[in-house]
């Protein structure tokens, strides 16, 4: 049985969904977005974009206390591991095509110049 605060986050996933879709589309489809912005031959996974989300409400939290910031990254991260779960082959091979970009671009800062 459902202790009250997972009912709360259920509902809030429920209402969400109602309001913005597929949670699970959506977080695939700005892993696409972003995987296309930042030149990445493979997409980042729906699962990391989600766990990204978790870390800009925790950042949230260091300014004020909101408790909807708190349900919200709470609710980001119970998704990100039902989608990892599911996708856990996927990542291994994302791993792999992000540390080849790290490189590429560790050789053309190094190139250019630019020490960061």
């Amino acid at each position: 049985m459902e202790n009250p605060q997972e009912q709360k986050l259920k509902k809030i996933r429920q209402t969400k969904e109602l309001e913005y879709g597929s949670f699970d589309t959506n977080m695939k489809s700005i892993g696409r977005m972003w995987s296309s912005l930042l030149g990445l031959k493979e997409d980042i996974p729906g699962w990391l974009v989600a766990n990204m989300y978790v870390a800009a409400k925790l950042i949230r939290t260091k300014t004020k206390f909101k408790k909807d910031t708190y349900d919200d990254a709470e609710n980001y991260l119970y998704q990100a591991k039902l989608m990892q779960e599911k996708d856990s082959s996927i990542y291994r091979d994302w791993i792999v095509g992000y540390d080849k970009w790290k490189k590429k671009m560790s050789y053309i800062i190094k190139k250019n110049g630019k020490n960061n």
